[in-house]
């Protein structure tokens, strides 16, 4: 893993968490170990590489790849059941994430995993009900493809609510 840059303000804004080290929660966890393994000493695996993600982990995936026409959006494709509702998917694929606070994170945690061709992990937290936290954990690491060599992610997504302190 590569050493994390100074948080810059708009990160800390952004993140109640930004990291590069192994993930905690065990479906993130779990999606690292298996990216790490099939890494193999390359710099990224390839998108095949990781279509034998164990069947627990895959409702909390999605994969995101730079949009070609300049306005830096990643499109959103391949999303599990969890990653579509928690992303507000709806309809056909690719697509857009439609929260788009949501969307902007993604965009910074994306485009640090593209830089740095690094996994990073984030947590951050969501609005939705008073009294109510709703904290949401992403892992992203860089893929490989043929068509898109570069700016392209998998990413595992948690979400879960705890009571405001």
């Amino acid at each position: 893993m590569t050493e994390l840059d100074p948080l810059t303000e708009q990160q800390v804004h952004l993140f109640l968490r930004i990291d590069a080290a192994m993930p905690t929660d065990p479906v993130l966890r779990a999606a690292a170990e298996f990216w790490l393994k099939k890494r193999q000493g390359k710099v990224r695996p390839s998108e095949e590489d990781m279509t034998q993600l164990p069947q627990f982990i895959r409702p909390h995936v999605f994969e995101a790849h730079l949009a070609i026409n300049g306005d830096r959006r990643w499109i959103v494709s391949r999303a599990g059941n969890v990653a579509r509702l928690a992303l507000g998917i709806e309809g056909h694929e690719p697509g857009e994430v439609a929260d788009k606070r949501i969307a902007v994170r993604l965009r910074h945690l994306f485009d640090l995993v593209s830089h740095k061709d690094e996994p990073y992990s984030v947590m951050f937290e969501v609005k939705e009900d008073p009294g109510k936290r709703h904290l949401v954990e992403v892992y992203a690491a860089p893929l490989a493809t043929p068509e898109r060599p570069e700016h392209h992610v998998i990413a595992v997504l948690t979400r879960r609510t705890e009571a405001h302190r």
